[in-house]
């Protein structure tokens, strides 16, 4: 078991030259690229999803795994989250294979084993870099390619931060790097999650009510201001509704607000929390002026304020 710690970012513009610019800066130990194939997996009635848990089998021309990936965490493009990888043989994967712990009981795996069945493929081209950083090593990926299920299609371009050795501060260095090139969005979603949306078996977006909060300590109430902030950021993003993104934009900023009234009675950087409400003053100044809020949803300093607000829940300095 390892426990994967990433920042994921969507590619939203062409990045290709500012990125080789970036990789020429840095020291590369390795790179190589590879077509991965990639089939999830869950029951007809989501049991694996019901524990929180994705199971796939991916494939390239010399290896063939299984990974199962259990509850984790997701904050600010931030996900971490125990995960397990063995060997596989054939088309469907072997439960028995992953530590007996993982499950409620044995009983319950061997009964989810019995009715597993392909739900969605991801399919893409993935460009990575291993790159020794201070006293790290991250490996950047770039994917690019597309997700399948039984709604259609859609397109893959993602570029993620893995801490492979050493302290996650550098990971979060590296990734305040790549959000300044621009073009780039925080990940809060992952292709699992999308790709349960396109195979019609999760929960569309819809604006969400601001929960869960009463009794939390600050922390814990940043945390959550930020997953509701970055949830009802993206449904913004999707909606075509102009009544469902007035409703979402609200939802948004309940979020951020809710992060910097936490924020306002603890010691955090203030370089951050005066960028906070820096940020919050100008969604508001626009928030009637679609234009202007893409705009800012997509705009560096924004993306840079997430990282920095992440890396402070994650670091805690």
């Amino acid at each position: 078991m390892q426990t994967e710690i990433e920042i994921k970012f969507f590619v939203t513009s062409n990045i290709q030259e500012s990125l080789s610019n970036l990789l020429n800066s840095l020291e590369i130990i390795s790179s190589n690229q590879a077509a991965l194939g990639n089939v999830y997996f869950d029951t007809p009635d989501l049991g694996l999803r019901g524990l929180e848990m994705g199971l796939r089998i991916r494939r390239s021309d010399d290896f063939s795994e299984q990974t199962i990936k259990c509850r984790g965490q997701v904050v600010g493009g931030l996900h971490a989250r125990p995960e397990y990888n063995a060997p596989v043989e054939g088309t469907i994967p072997t439960l028995s294979a992953f530590p007996a712990d993982i499950w409620p009981s044995l009983a319950v795996r061997d009964e989810l084993q019995s009715r597993l069945v392909a739900q969605f493929s991801t399919d893409f081209l993935r460009r990575h870099w291993l790159i020794a950083f201070g006293d790290a090593e991250i490996e950047l990926a770039w994917d690019q390619g597309e997700i399948a299920g039984a709604l259609g299609r859609t397109g893959i371009d993602e570029l993620e931060l893995e801490l492979k050795s050493g302290d996650a501060r550098a990971l979060f260095t590296l990734a305040s790097k790549l959000a300044a090139l621009g073009g780039l969005r925080l990940g809060a979603q992952s292709k699992a999650q999308r790709g349960y949306r396109l195979a019609g078996l999760g929960k569309p977006l819809a604006v969400q009510p601001l929960q869960g909060i009463e009794g939390k300590d600050q922390k814990t109430s940043i945390t959550l201001g930020m997953q509701h902030w970055q949830y009802h950021e993206q449904l913004w993003l999707e909606s075509g509704d102009a009544g469902e993104q007035q409703r979402a934009l609200h939802a948004l900023l309940e979020g951020v607000s809710l992060v910097a009234e936490a924020a306002g009675t603890l010691t955090v950087p203030p370089s951050w929390l005066a960028d906070l409400q820096a940020q919050q003053r100008l969604m508001m100044q626009v928030a009637g002026d679609r234009a202007s809020l893409h705009a800012l949803f997509h705009h560096a300093d924004l993306v840079g304020l997430q990282l920095s607000i992440a890396a402070w829940l994650h670091l805690g300095e």
